[in-house]
């Protein structure tokens, strides 16, 4: 069984005395694949999450990814993913041999305008692509500025960061109230600890409040919902807790750079 499904690929032979790209791929799960198999390859390979969350285990290490986390996974890694989320994991994978070590290791998180750059990134490649003489030099250009983008989350966020037992307990206190009824404080009493206390130990644990994580859940099933459903932002903004469907488009556009619609606009074209 196939367990990724290509929605994007690109296969170009780009290399210097140090480097060689060998494929740019964008995957999505296939339905019912909760976990891709324990696997390793003989290149480096980038991997950025576009939707969904779980967790990445590279050998000894757990890593919990989202919308944005990119992973930078050496040549001979054992590693394999596992999906939390409701919806199918998508990922931009760059495979490439490199001598340059600094380009194979690391974790990181994209900045919210760097992964918008990325998306449109993306929606280039894909109209290049489907153009009957697509031009190598631009398909080059449009991946090397993807790359650079992931190149430099990486340089300034190039550690590895595990899913802690706290943070796990909040996903799942997320899951148990529900997107309408969670709340920071909901969370906590949930919890039986003080907000304060929790944040405190959240962000000693995973750098983010009880806050920051009920905004990504929020966030990836809202653009879940925008992009497999029919539904009005409004709908959407009261389906993940938001009655004001105002207040929820500025949410929105904070924590992406795009409003609803224009981010509906953007997936469709990919």
């Amino acid at each position: 069984m196939n367990e990724l499904q290509s929605i994007l690929l690109e296969k170009v032979e780009i290399s210097s005395p140090d480097f060689a790209l060998r494929r740019v791929a964008l995957n999505q799960h296939m339905p019912r694949v909760e976990k891709l198999s324990e696997h390793v390859h003989d290149y480096h390979q980038w991997l950025l999450y576009l939707r969904g969350h779980g967790r990445q285990y590279l050998e000894e290490e757990t890593v919990g990814v989202g919308r944005g986390t990119v992973l930078a996974i050496r040549k001979g890694l054992r590693h394999r993913f596992v999906n939390d989320s409701r919806v199918r994991p998508v990922c931009l994978a760059i495979d490439f041999e490199s001598v340059d070590r600094v380009l194979s290791q690391g974790v990181a998180e994209l900045r919210p305008e760097d992964l918008l750059e990325v998306e449109k990134l993306l929606v280039s490649l894909n109209e290049e692509e489907r153009k009957h003489n697509p031009a190598p030099i631009s398909i080059a250009s449009l991946i090397f500025q993807l790359m650079a983008l992931i190149e430099k989350a990486l340089a300034k966020g190039g550690t590895s960061s595990s899913v802690g037992p706290l943070t796990t307990k909040v996903s799942q206190s997320i899951e148990r109230l529900g997107l309408i009824g969670s709340s920071p404080r909901g969370i906590a009493a949930l919890l039986c600890i003080s907000l304060d206390h929790l944040n405190r130990s959240l962000k000693s644990e995973c750098g983010k409040t009880a806050g920051d994580l009920l905004n990504e859940a929020r966030l990836e099933a809202c653009s879940a919902l925008l992009e497999s459903t029919a539904l009005s932002v409004g709908e959407i903004g009261a389906r993940v807790g938001f009655d004001d469907q105002n207040y929820f488009a500025r949410w929105f556009r904070k924590q992406t750079g795009q409003t609803p619609s224009q981010w509906r606009i953007l997936r469709q074209k990919i």
